[in-house]
């Protein structure tokens, strides 16, 4: 087997499934062009050495466009693919690279000199392509000017993994035939090529590998915080020139840019790309914030603030400004309302009878949360472990509705019984039965208002897979669905209730009417480790038992669910509410919570009891209005008193 052999095209490139379009030169011929070719070509092309001339340079990616350049200088399949997630700065190395061959940059290597770039718009391609051999003599055109060394060409194909049939620019037959036709051409070394494509979308490139081989591929991390402070020193310049200088960034907040974006950003979103988003987006808020003000004033008629604010030369940006920017960016305009933590405790303690301790936890750490000290990029998670009707579910609900003003995302975990239930919370995997439904998930809210509480209730009787598939959520901030979209956790508190360990958590009385002995979290975290993995149960922040309900408890649970109703039943039917006591007598209360309580179902009892109590009540007391005596009767004449009778004569 000769040298040859390993430097040619090999089998699969003459065997392909599409084989040598018509009209395309013969396998081991140099590809040419002809005037008509170019000129198709250049109308389907951009010019990036043109384009980016004058743009300034990339920072701390030498090592990488080194790399490019290596690759597109190598005698073998001299194509390269960035490789990187989303925001990291791909396209901008190949800008780079335009623009340093434009300027003659002393570190192009000779063989790239005189090279323009051009970059191939997928869509360019797909767009008036509708009668058949339209799109195959574009891509020859291409092919053929590309090839062609006179006219020195290194095409850069974004978003490469378009022309796999993995988007819908156009069909997976267009795509197919756009990359059979790229296929001989790549294999023989005859074009120069750069892609890019994110780390998620690439699988669709990976599933042609006879395409995939053709490049070497080159990873772009991500920069870290320092040197996105370094770029948008770089662009600041131009981002004020844009604003026509009436905007004015100081260093402070550049550095103060970065953090925000740090701390605000969604799952998926990556350094540099969101601070300079921001830095953008910030100074184009401020632009037409003054542009308001100055309106405000001509419609008043104030005529000195309308010179003075046009006289202003540059308004500063502020840090406040770039935070709330950066908070509608990531929510819309949905913002977690504040909420007083004095409130909050008196709520819960309040609606909540018996977990005085417990309760005094939990606003103690929200409060912890509200300095916002020690930012994350994870969710607050807490475990409520306790017997059934002891107030979890209720304490949930009572934050959820005062932190957020909204119901929490509930998810009931018994409906989570089995491994594939994963699919009703992240989706079914292509090719699986509703993998292309449109059906809303149950955390697709998180999207559109990340600030939200999550009630994972009863989490015990979910599925491993499923009580699995949170840890992602709880260690990283995100779950990716099956469609490929991030699902965004960072933001959010996630409180999971649980009745495992409510054999540790009843306690043991010491003496009669005594309150039960305190579980240590020690013991409650043992207790709970037989029921869940222990690396899911490391992944909260706070784990906390509640106490059983005695039978005082239920009784004082009963009075104070008897004083809501009744204030409700006055605001609805105020007539039916004053046959009412304004408060359920003692002895009443005692009765029927002797006749109605029972240790294993907790306060749940209670609700029914107070309910049923008041309607009693009043069916009582409409029976006995309905059958009291008429208050005026009717005149009775006494037999003796006969009426007199007159005579007429």
């Amino acid at each position: 087997m000769g040298l040859s052999n390993f430097t040619s095209g090999s089998d699969d490139d003459k065997n392909n499934s599409g084989g040598t379009p018509p009209g395309f030169p013969p396998m081991g011929a140099p590809a040419s062009s002809n005037n008509q070719d170019d000129d198709v070509a250049k109308e389907l092309l951009v010019d990036y050495n043109e384009k980016f001339k004058n743009a300034d340079p990339t920072l701390f990616r030498d090592v990488l466009i080194e790399q490019v350049l290596s690759v597109l200088i190598s005698k073998n399949k001299p194509n390269a693919l960035l490789k990187g997630s989303a925001g990291v700065g791909k396209t901008r190395i190949v800008e780079d690279i335009a623009r340093r061959i434009e300027l003659g940059d002393t570190l192009i290597p000779d063989q790239l000199k005189g090279h323009t770039v051009y970059e191939l718009p997928i869509t360019n391609l797909i767009a008036g392509s509708g009668i058949r051999g339209q799109l195959e003599e574009k891509v020859q055109a291409i092919v053929a000017f590309v090839s062609d060394p006179k006219n020195k060409v290194i095409l850069f194909i974004d978003e490469i993994h378009q022309i796999t049939g993995g988007s819908s620019t156009g069909s997976s037959h267009e795509a197919r035939l756009i990359s059979q036709i790229l296929k001989p051409a790549l294999a023989r070394g005859d074009m120069h090529v750069i892609g890019a494509t994110t780390s998620n979308e690439s699988r669709a490139f990976d599933d042609d590998p006879a395409f995939a081989r053709r490049f070497t591929q080159l990873i772009v991390d991500e920069l870290t915080v320092e040197q996105t402070l370094a770029v948008l020193g770089t662009v600041r310049p131009g981002l004020v020139a844009h604003y026509n200088h009436k905007i004015m960034v100081a260093d402070d907040v550049l550095i103060e840019t970065v953090r925000i974006a740090e701390e605000n950003s969604r799952a998926g979103q990556h350094r540099p790309d969101n601070a300079i988003t921001l830095l953008d987006r910030a100074m184009a808020d401020r632009v037409l914030e003054q542009k308001k003000l100055i309106v405000q004033a001509e419609a008043a008629g104030d005529t000195a603030l309308v010179a003075t604010l046009r006289s202003i030369p540059q308004v500063p940006l502020t840090a406040k400004r770039v935070l709330d920017v950066a908070k509608r960016l990531m929510t819309g305009n949905a913002q977690r309302p504040d909420f007083d933590v004095a409130t909050l405790r008196g709520t819960l303690m309040n609606r909540l009878q018996g977990q005085a301790d417990v309760l005094d936890k939990l606003v103690d750490r929200l409060a912890r949360e509200e300095l916002d000290l020690f930012p994350t990029k994870t969710p607050t998670t807490w475990m409520l472990a306790g017997a059934s009707g002891v107030g979890k579910t209720e304490t949930a609900k009572i934050i959820a509705e005062q932190m957020t003003g909204t119901e929490p995302i509930i998810l009931n975990m018994t409906e989570f019984h089995s491994e594939w239930s994963t699919s009703k919370i992240i989706g079914s995997p292509p090719g699986y039965v509703g993998s292309d439904s449109n059906q809303e998930l149950p955390f697709d809210t998180l999207e559109s208002n990340p600030h939200r509480v999550i009630l994972l209730d009863e989490f015990e009787k979910a599925d491993k897979a499923v009580q699995r598939l949170f840890l992602s959520a709880f260690d990283e901030g995100y779950i990716r669905n099956a469609r490929g979209k991030l699902l965004d956790f960072s933001k959010a508190l996630v409180i999971c209730t649980t009745n495992a360990a409510r054999e540790a958590l009843s306690g043991s009385h010491i003496g009669f009417g005594s309150a039960p002995t305190a579980v240590s979290h020690k013991s409650l975290t043992k207790a709970l480790s037989e029921h869940f993995d222990a690396e899911l149960l490391g992944r909260f922040s706070l784990v906390v038992g509640f106490n059983p309900i005695d039978e005082e408890t239920y009784r004082n649970i009963m009075a104070a669910d008897y004083v809501r109703q009744r204030e409700r039943i006055l605001d609805v039917k105020p007539r039916l509410a004053q046959a009412l006591p304004t408060s359920m007598p003692d002895d009443e209360v005692r009765a029927v919570a002797e006749r109605t309580f029972v240790d294993s179902q907790g306060a749940r009892p209670a609700g029914k009891a107070v309910r049923v109590w008041i309607e009693d009540r009043l069916l009582a007391a409409q029976t006995a209005a309905s059958s009291a005596p008429a208050l005026v009767a009717a005149p009775v004449i006494a037999p003796s008193e006969e009426p007199e009778t007159s005579t007429i004569d």
